[in-house]
């Protein structure tokens, strides 16, 4: 699923439910992080500001790293950045919750997804790339036989630089190393969202009617 700059993957045992309480999660945790952060120039304070949220919202986070990203290779490709990024964050997390190995499948097996579907990849990119470089999140999910959700965030800030056009995902590729990353791995208890649940959707309710007028309004 493409939501805005990110994209969200689900494994096999997320219930419809719990899809649509981390959409919201994230989608509220976007919109407070943008309304504290309004200087697109520091993704760091933004993502702190972003896992911030999360943790406000019920969400356990033990790692909220941030860093710039190193490669061995001259020609890094951004499916191999959000892959590497993922895989830390999992690894990170083995130890507490052994479990969290299948994110990886997750990632991979969504990003193959991605590269089938035209319209959501030409969305993504839309989204993602503007006029000072890359910004995007790569989010797996996946439920654990308790009911538990896990979330492993891997995001990206690419500013300036040489960048060789393409796609996100595909043929998107770069030379320059100035990538900053952030890696979270996340454990979400959706019992605990019954009780924000009525706060929450108001929130995103009155902003999602705003959305509409507009939109409603260019047909008068």
């Amino acid at each position: 699923m493409v939501l805005g700059n990110s994209l969200v993957g689900y494994g096999d045992k997320i219930s419809l439910e719990n899809m649509a309480i981390i959409e919201n999660l994230i989608t509220m945790s976007k919109m407070e992080a943008t309304y504290e952060v309004s200087d697109s120039k520091d993704p760091k304070a933004w993502y702190h500001a972003f896992t911030k949220c999360m943790e406000d919202l019920g969400c356990f986070v033990p790692d909220k790293g941030y860093s710039k990203y190193s490669a061995t290779s001259l020609k890094v490709t951004m499916d191999n950045v959000m892959v590497d990024i993922i895989q830390a964050a999992v690894e990170a997390a083995k130890a507490a919750i052994p479990g969290a190995s299948v994110l990886s499948a997750v990632t991979s097996s969504t990003l193959d997804a991605l590269k089938k579907e035209p319209e959501a990849i030409n969305l993504l990119n839309l989204e993602s790339k503007n006029a000072e470089g890359v910004r995007l999140s790569t989010i797996p999910c996946e439920q654990m036989a308790n009911g538990i959700i896990l979330i492993a965030i891997g995001a990206v800030d690419h500013q300036g630089g040489g960048k060789d056009g393409g796609l996100l995902f595909v043929d998107w590729k770069t030379s320059s190393l100035d990538i900053f990353h952030g890696k979270s791995f996340i454990t979400f208890n959706p019992v605990r969202y019954a009780e924000i649940k009525s706060d929450i959707e108001e929130y995103l309710g009155v902003h999602r009617k705003e959305v509409l007028v507009k939109r409603f309004s260019r047909r008068k």
